[in-house]
């Protein structure tokens, strides 16, 4: 498994400057986290975006947010066309870790508008021997894009974000940091370029819901995912690569 980690808190849980919008009908969360912050909190660097789609919010209306959203975190890692290279991770062979393998299987590849768009799923290293972010490290010395977009499952630690929000970050993303089996991280610093991150929390561990964090014995290795996560998968995987799609200026 591969479950990644990001982290998306909110301002009164890691003291740093936050803010919420309304963006056509939908929630969005905004936090930066400069030098100082990061310092201050052991969180990485960057800007952080969680969105919060209601149920009377249509997918045209959440694909449009999350486009925009893209868009800004681009333009704030300085990038404002070029060649984009939308990286898939997680195992297609475990349903609920098959979201960045969903979402690339539908990205129309080549130039659209400001951008042109290629897209690679390394899979895990459970599958080809390889750690993925070897991998993606490989094509991005080899294809030298402007800018990642890193799609994956994450891992949560609150049950009311679970299948319920989009979390994206320029801070980068930890393949395997959500389930205690941490990988080297895809960021800026690791692959020299920047790095956009979009994930869906679909998965929690059960002492996070119990409130006992695993420490009763028979917690400890459960994790639990929605009922209906292989609907989640699909409907989140096509939202996400329709607003990588529809990027322009």
């Amino acid at each position: 498994m591969n479950y990644s980690d990001m982290i998306t808190e909110c301002a009164s849980e890691i003291s740093v400057p936050c803010k919420s919008y309304v963006q056509k009908g939908v929630e969005v969360h905004e936090c930066n986290v400069n030098k100082i912050y990061s310092r201050k909190t052991g969180k990485n660097e960057g800007k952080y975006l969680t969105i919060f789609p209601s149920r009377d919010n249509s997918d045209e209306c959440v694909k449009g947010v999350i486009k925009n959203s893209i868009k800004k975190l681009l333009r704030f890692c300085g990038v404002h066309d070029g060649k984009l290279l939308v990286v898939g991770l997680g195992n297609e062979n475990a349903v609920v870790d098959a979201l960045g393998n969903e979402v690339t299987k539908r990205i129309r590849t080549g130039k659209i508008q400001d951008y042109y768009l290629a897209s690679i799923a390394p899979k895990v290293e459970g599958v080809t021997g390889i750690k993925s972010f070897e991998i993606v490290k490989a094509v991005v010395e080899s294809q030298r894009p402007d800018a990642v977009i890193a799609v994956d499952t994450l891992a949560t630690g609150k049950i009311e974000r679970l299948g319920n929000c989009y979390q994206l970050t320029t801070a980068g993303i930890c393949p395997g940091g959500g389930v205690d089996n941490p990988q080297p991280c895809l960021n800026r610093q690791s692959l020299s370029v920047p790095v956009v991150a979009i994930g869906v929390p679909l998965i929690i561990a059960a002492g996070n819901i119990t409130g006992t964090n695993g420490k009763i014995a028979g917690y400890a290795h459960y994790m639990l995912t929605p009922r209906d996560v292989d609907a989640l998968i699909d409907n989140c995987a096509k939202i996400i690569a329709g607003a990588v799609n529809s990027l322009n200026r």
